[in-house]
């Protein structure tokens, strides 16, 4: 009897071991399986980052090339440059999905991606209703635009999900790179304002002059109130 109770407690023991021993290996297994998902995203967010990035830098998939001569050549030039810089930024989202950040930074970009959204939408549709509106030239030379690129692929590194800046240097660059792109399209938007003859297209620019101006001194008070020692 003693014997049978040692044979019956070795193989509960015996059994015990095997199942945390299979545990061990579900739990390994498991983690890699995770680890290897959030590289995955990782990777996929990184490519949004530089899609995102490089259009602020005007660089995209437009191939036709640019005209070289006259207002509405510059025109075509501008509205392209904007409306590609409208259509890329939203693509900051996933990466600002997945960094934690102040409400009130999350609520302003939240309305500019929205914004941008929106702009993208409007150009969209004003160049199918005005033949002078086109937005689907190049908006500047091949060696500009490869310049551009390895730009927007050094700050890609920068946004990157996991092992990108977090906290207030993260929020601060974020930030940044709105109110530079904000500063740039505005005072591109005054510019086109002065060349554009159309009266239905000069009431869309200075509207979105406004616009711009608007958003830019938001960004900038709260860069001023939160981020800048003064």
């Amino acid at each position: 009897m003693a014997a049978d109770a040692i044979d019956s407690g070795d193989s509960r023991h015996g059994r015990g071991q095997t199942a945390a021993a299979q545990l061990s290996i579900r739990r390994r297994f498991t983690d890699v399986k995770f680890k290897s998902q959030v590289s995955i995203i990782a990777r996929l967010l990184s490519t949004v980052v530089l899609a995102a990035l490089v259009a602020c830098g005007h660089l995209g998939d437009i191939k036709k090339p640019a005209p070289k001569n006259g207002s509405r050549a510059q025109l075509s030039i501008g509205y392209s440059q904007l409306y590609q810089e409208a259509d890329g930024i939203p693509k900051l989202k996933w990466v600002l999905m997945f960094k934690d950040k102040p409400e009130e930074m999350g609520r302003l970009t939240g309305e500019l991606i929205n914004y941008y959204q929106q702009l993208a939408e409007t150009m969209k549709t004003l160049s199918q209703q005005y033949p002078g509106m086109r937005i689907d030239v190049a908006p500047m030379s091949e060696i500009e635009a490869a310049e551009r690129k390895a730009m927007g692929e050094d700050s890609a590194k920068d946004f990157a999900p996991l092992v990108g800046k977090s906290g207030i240097e993260f929020e601060r660059e974020a930030l940044l790179l709105f109110y530079e792109a904000l500063n740039e399209q505005r005072h591109l938007v005054g510019v086109m304002i002065g060349l554009e003859t159309d009266p239905g297209l000069q009431k869309f620019l200075e509207a979105t002059k406004s616009q711009l101006d608007a958003r830019y001194a938001k960004v900038g008070a709260l860069l001023n109130r939160r981020y800048f020692t003064h």
